[in-house]
């Protein structure tokens, strides 16, 4: 029990600290000051706003992959149970890392305070549809299966065989 509590923890914890590094490598978009008073997203800016999102993935990926790994050498004698475990405990750190990479990351074009004409306002860090947070149990569950499949033991070569 105190694996499956330590495998939890550890997995929060990356999602906090994914959760920084998505806010620390994405772009946001940048939105312009017109002289009008209007800001606009130009279209190649909201090119970074999906590139926000790849990142988040990423590096959800990356992590989810790693931990999912580990977690079914650690946490083996759980069996079936593994799968549902390593799907709610990713999606709860996609979800945390988001929190995290919103709270840290810009506030937005509506909270600049008296922009000037031509400056570029960023964007806040935003995931707007659910598949990017799936990517994350679905790394983790890739991870479960290639150290399972890596670490299949052979069967012994009377299992399976007939004596006359």
């Amino acid at each position: 029990m105190k694996k499956l509590w330590i495998s939890v923890l550890a997995m929060l914890l990356l999602g906090v600290a994914t959760g920084a590094v998505w806010q620390w490598q994405a772009k946001p978009a940048e939105w312009e000051v017109r002289s009008d008073g209007s800001i606009v997203l130009t279209e190649i800016a909201a090119r970074d706003q999906f590139g926000v999102i790849v990142v988040f993935v990423i590096a959800g990926a990356i992590v989810s992959l790693i931990w999912g790994f580990a977690a079914t050498f650690a946490l083996r004698d759980l069996g079936w149970r593994l799968t549902p475990f390593v799907i709610l405990t990713t999606l709860v750190a996609a979800v945390i890392a988001w929190q995290v990479g919103v709270a840290l990351g810009p506030e937005g074009p509506r909270a600049a305070v008296d922009p000037s004409v031509g400056d570029l306002l960023p964007s806040k860090l935003e995931i707007d549809s659910i598949p990017p947070f799936v990517a994350w149990p679905l790394f983790g569950m890739l991870g479960v299966v290639l150290s399972t499949w890596m670490s299949k033991e052979e069967a012994p070569e009377h299992v399976g065989a007939y004596e006359l």
